[in-house]
């Protein structure tokens, strides 16, 4: 088994997270919806499932489009420690089906050095 850095994360889609419960992971997805608190963003997943996302701070500014949620899995949610943003031209042509394709890849292959368990 290969060692694995402390801050590796795992990138996962809504169906693989709750395999990673405690763990750091990085999720990518679309913004659904925003807690009118701000405090917590409903994103949907590369695989169409929505997960919830609990931020540390609120939202000070407009949330919307694909985002890059980097945090510890809490079941099916993530507690985000970091929320990265892209511009609408940076994802315009981004085709999400293939990238969950390659999300599942990554989990399929046994000594997958791409997969942190």
């Amino acid at each position: 088994m290969v060692a694995m850095n402390p801050e590796t994360k795992t990138r996962v889609n809504g169906a693989l997270l709750a395999q990673y419960n405690g763990r750091p992971v990085v999720l990518l997805g679309t913004v659904q919806q925003v807690d009118p608190s701000g405090m917590s963003v409903a994103v949907k997943a590369s695989d169409n499932q929505v997960v919830q996302v609990k931020l540390q701070q609120p939202l000070q500014d407009n949330l919307e489009g694909v985002v890059e949620v980097h945090g510890v899995s809490q079941g099916r949610q993530i507690q985000c420690q970091t929320l990265v943003t892209f511009s609408a031209s940076s994802y315009e042509d981004f085709d999400m089906d293939s990238y969950d394709e390659a999300i599942r890849l990554i989990h399929s292959v046994d000594g997958n050095p791409w997969k942190a368990d």
